[in-house]
């Protein structure tokens, strides 16, 4: 089995279904619903991990172009996470360089890329969250 979301997902719905409401206590069936939202949850970061790290780079290298900067940043050498998270950071820095002049300027160039910029980061911030997964009733 090499499908991580797939398993974090079995292994969470089981949890939140079938093992915590078998557990005596608030705390220990609490503590095992909890791990199991959480198992779901990370399962589907790990699935889109790598494409929303893709649209986030894309993002700031489009910024970084408006803003009319040379990136010298190079692109990822591979597809694996921690990769596109090195490339996503250090795009990211280029642009906190960039946003610090945005905003010290007063012209209507500066505020249009300046409230761009702060699009893509509520966009991407949202892309971030985890969605609220659903479950069937517990069996009894």
């Amino acid at each position: 089995m090499s499908d991580i979301g797939m398993i974090l997902d079995r292994i969470g719905r089981k949890l939140v279904t079938e093992v915590a409401p078998k557990l005596e206590g608030d705390y220990s069936g609490g503590h095992a619903g909890m791990s199991g939202l959480m198992a779901v949850m990370a399962g589907e970061a790990w699935d889109g991990a790598a494409d929303r790290l893709a649209n986030e780079i894309a993002g700031l290298r489009g910024l970084l172009a408006l803003a009319g900067e040379t990136v010298s940043v190079a692109k990822s050498p591979s597809l694996k996470v921690s990769d596109l998270k090195t490339e996503r950071d250090a795009l990211a820095r280029d642009l906190i360089e960039v946003q610090i002049v945005l905003e010290g300027r007063d012209d209507d160039a500066a505020r249009d890329l300046n409230a761009k910029i702060w699009m893509h980061l509520m966009a991407t911030s949202m892309a971030r969250m985890p969605s609220a997964p659903e479950f069937p009733d517990a069996e009894e």
